[in-house]
């Protein structure tokens, strides 16, 4: 991918790092107020995306998963399944990139839950004219049509993942980096005060890989995390805030632009709480010598 459209890919992701996620499903993009929705047949996940020019992005994994990018993860929850599926999507005016997760019930097909991150670059990869990067999650338990009974007391831990779309503008001596980024989640709610908060990437940092802008591939693993402050919820399980700020241990971090959100699920665990809680979150931030880096993804956390 030639520098120039690095960037175009760049912009697109920082404006969605910036732009609050949206429900329904749980939806933070370029596009602000998008929409996702989704199905699950028991073995193929279809996504419906709402565009900037109205038009629907159709990600499925029955039929545009790349050969040999499907991958068996192990499950957080016993008695589940958990994949994820890269796809090349065509569409009429460019091509989709994304990787969609599915976790689902291995006895009971309509208990699942997707997430994912998509690309969108008009013109093709070698010539963007145009892009819009997105992450969503959908499933039966995150919807507004049946919210959650959250408890009025006591606190809850969740832990899970957050992978999403990464790129970083290096300094003059670094190549620019477009790829991707998995860390992990740890987040913490306290349900009298009616808050959400925690840290992505603080386990050890996130892994980030993909081409440099000479075409060259990386894969490391950076000492960055994302801080998300506490942010309330309301009584449909829904929060969303901009308190989220990007650390790191190597690079000396200046400022941070992002949001984030997500939705508690209304399956109730053993102790009455949410199952889990699931969502998205962006951020760009800049370091003391003019680099920049976006971080946008899907996160899911399960109760201890």
């Amino acid at each position: 991918m030639q520098s120039a459209d690095a960037d175009a890919v760049r912009t697109a992701a920082a404006k969605a790092a910036r732009n609050l996620p949206s429900f329904g499903s749980v939806t933070q993009s370029t596009v602000a107020d998008s929409s996702a929705s989704a199905s699950f047949d028991g073995r193929s996940v279809e996504v419906a995306i709402r565009r900037g020019d109205g038009s629907r992005l159709v990600l499925d994994t029955g039929a545009d998963t790349v050969p040999g990018f499907r991958e068996s993860l192990d499950p957080a929850i016993p008695g589940y399944s958990y994949r994820s599926e890269s796809l090349l999507t065509e569409t009429a005016t460019g091509v989709a990139l994304s990787t969609v997760y599915t976790n689902w019930n291995d006895a009971d097909s309509t208990d699942w839950l997707a997430g994912g991150y998509w690309m969108h670059v008009e013109g093709g990869v070698e010539r963007v004219t145009g892009a819009e990067v997105g992450a969503f999650v959908y499933g039966p338990e995150i919807t507004l049509s049946a919210p959650p009974t959250l408890p009025g007391a006591g606190t809850a831990s969740y832990d899970g993942d957050i992978a999403g779309f990464y790129a970083w503008t290096g300094s003059p001596t670094d190549p620019d980096e477009v790829g991707e980024f998995e860390g992990d989640v740890r987040l913490t709610v306290n349900f009298a005060a009616g808050t959400m908060s925690g840290c992505m990437g603080c386990n050890g940092g996130v892994t980030v890989s993909g081409v440099t802008e000479h075409g060259e591939p990386f894969a490391a693993t950076a000492p960055v995390r994302l801080r998300v402050g506490a942010t309330p919820f309301r009584a449909d399980g829904t929060f969303r805030g901009r308190n989220v700020s990007v650390e790191r241990d190597d690079r000396i971090v200046t400022g941070t632009n992002g949001s984030w959100g997500g939705q508690f699920s209304n399956v109730p665990d053993a102790d009455g709480d949410p199952r889990l809680v699931a969502g998205t979150a962006g951020a760009e931030w800049t370091e003391s010598d003019g680099a920049r880096g976006t971080f946008v993804g899907a996160w899911f956390g399960v109760g201890d």
